[in-house]
């Protein structure tokens, strides 16, 4: 009854770590395709013709390109990975507001709704254990004369 009702933090971070990459990949790949053409992409050219065609400028369509791309890598390898969430969070709540919920299961938001939340999830949740920045976190804290209790009286006061 014990495994129904209680949370297990291991699985809890694999669970993370599944989402991360799983999201991550989805992201890097798109943004792998607007920016390069990598993956069946069309590439920057194409897809700045795109992004103005919908009514967005070529700078933000550079910035929504290079957020997949970068901002998918950081999630799969899990540095600066609230960072990075927060960046896809905002990036696919402007894709959910821009196709608008015309059609939205059939090919319209629900793409982009479902990766927002899936960001917004990583954000609140953090990295976890298996990340680069769980790694960076135990090697500041191992350091010979590095204050822990100063860092642990820094978190609990925000």
């Amino acid at each position: 009854m014990k495994a129904l009702t209680q949370t297990n933090s291991g699985l809890l971070n694999l669970s993370l770590l599944l989402l991360r990459l799983t999201v991550g990949t989805i992201l890097f790949v798109a943004g792998a395709g607007k920016v390069f053409g990598w993956f069946g992409g069309f590439g920057l050219e194409a897809t700045i013709g795109y992004f103005s065609k919908s009514g967005i400028s070529e700078f933000w369509a550079y910035v929504s390109s290079y957020t997949e791309l970068i901002g998918g890598l950081l999630l799969i390898i899990g540095l600066l990975t609230r960072v990075a969430a927060f960046a896809l969070f905002i990036n696919m709540m402007v894709a959910v507001i821009v196709t608008g919920t015309k059609s939205f299961f059939a090919g319209g938001g629900a793409y982009p709704f479902t990766l927002m939340i899936c960001s917004l999830v990583i954000l609140l949740a953090g990295p976890m254990a298996y990340s680069i920045d769980a790694l960076i976190s135990r090697v500041k804290i191992s350091m010979p004369g590095y204050n822990s209790r100063l860092v642990q009286q820094s978190v609990s006061i925000k």
